[in-house]
C-alpha cells in the first residue's frame, strides 16, 4: 500500500498518520506514525510477509489514538523498506527498527509483534533492554523447536522457484528458512528481557503452533508474563480479534 492509498483509506479520521523514511545501516526504512506529543508510543511490527498496513485498523481506533502515539514500520524487504531485499538475521532487523524508533522521543515505548514480528520484538528487547516498557506478542514464532522443515521452502530457493514465486513470498522464505537457527542463537539472551509481556495466542493457529506461548512462559519471568489463549481462533488475530491486542496495550501501559 502506497502512502497515498493509506491516506485515502484513513481519510475522514480525526488523526491522520504521517509517513517517513530514514536511511540507516545502508538500508531504507519506511514507517507510518502519529505524532501528537503523547507520553507513550506503541510500535507495531508485522509478520512475514506483510507491511505496516497490516495494522491500518489500529490507526483508526479512537481509544488508542486518544492515549498513545502509534508507529508502524515496514520491516526490511517489505513494503517500502527496500522491497525485495531481505534481512534474514534478527539482530540486523532489531538494529534497523531501533534506528527508526530513535527518531521519536517518548517516556514509554511498547512493542507489538505479530507472527515473525514476535521474535523481532524479542530480539529488540534483548539488544536494547532499557529502551522498552513492555511487549505484546501476538501468535509469535519464537520457539526453535517448533520450527519444522517444510520441503517447498528449499524449492523456492531454486532458480525456477525464485522465478515463479511472488516477491513478498520470496523475501518471506529468505527470512523463515534461517529462523530456527536465529531463534536458537537467542536462547541464552531471553534472560535479558525484564519488562512485562503479554502473549496472545489462538488455539486453532495452523501456522504458528500454540506451544510457542508456553515457550514464552518458560523463558520470561513468571511474575512478568501473561499468557492469553483465544479458543477457536486462528493466526490472524490483528484482523479477527484486534480488541484483544488493544486490551493488552492498555493493560501494559
Amino acid at each position: 500500500m502506497s502512502d497515498e492509498e493509506a491516506a485515502q483509506a484513513l481519510e475522514g479520521n480525526d488523526v491522520q498518520p504521517k509517513f517517513g523514511t530514514i536511511t540507516t545501516g545502508g538500508r531504507t526504512m519506511h514507517y507510518a506514525y502519529t505524532d501528537r506529543e503523547k507520553e507513550s508510543l506503541v510500535v507495531f511490527v508485522h509478520g512475514s510477509p506483510g507491511s505496516w498496513s497490516a495494522f491500518l485498523d489500529f490507526f483508526q481506533n479512537d481509544s488508542l489514538l486518544d492515549q498513545y502515539d502509534l508507529l508502524a514500520i515496514d520491516r526490511p524487504g517489505f513494503g517500502q523498506s527496500d522491497a525485495g531485499w531481505p534481512a534474514p538475521h534478527l539482530e540486523q532487523q532489531s538494529c534497523l527498527l531501533q534506528a527508526v524508533i530513535e527518531q521519536f522521543d517518548h517516556e514509554k515505548i511498547l512493542l507489538v509483534g505479530h507472527s515473525l514480528g514476535g521474535p523481532v520484538i524479542a530480539r529488540m528487547a534483548m539488544d536494547f533492554p532499557e529502551a522498552y516498557h513492555g511487549l505484546v506478542f501476538v501468535a509469535p514464532s519464537i520457539d526453535p523447536q517448533m520450527e519444522k522443515y517444510e520441503w517447498y521452502r528449499s524449492w523456492i530457493k531454486t532458480k525456477v522457484g525464485g522465478w515463479v514465486t511472488p516477491q513478498d513470498f520470496w523475501v518471506s522464505n529468505e527470512e523463515i528458512m534461517p529462523l530456527k537457527g536465529e531463534l536458537t542463537k537467542m536462547l541464552p539472551l531471553w534472560e535479558r528481557i525484564k519488562v512485562c509481556s503479554i502473549v496472545i495466542q489462538g488455539k486453532k493457529d495452523m501456522l504458528v503452533p500454540w506451544e510457542n506461548a508456553e515457550f514464552a512462559r518458560r523463558q520470561l519471568p513468571a511474575d512478568k508474563v501473561d499468557i492469553r489463549y483465544l479458543q477457536g481462533v486462528n493466526h490472524f488475530i490483528p484482523w479477527t480479534h484486534p480488541e484483544s491486542i488493544i486490551r493488552a496495550i492498555f493493560d501494559l501501559l
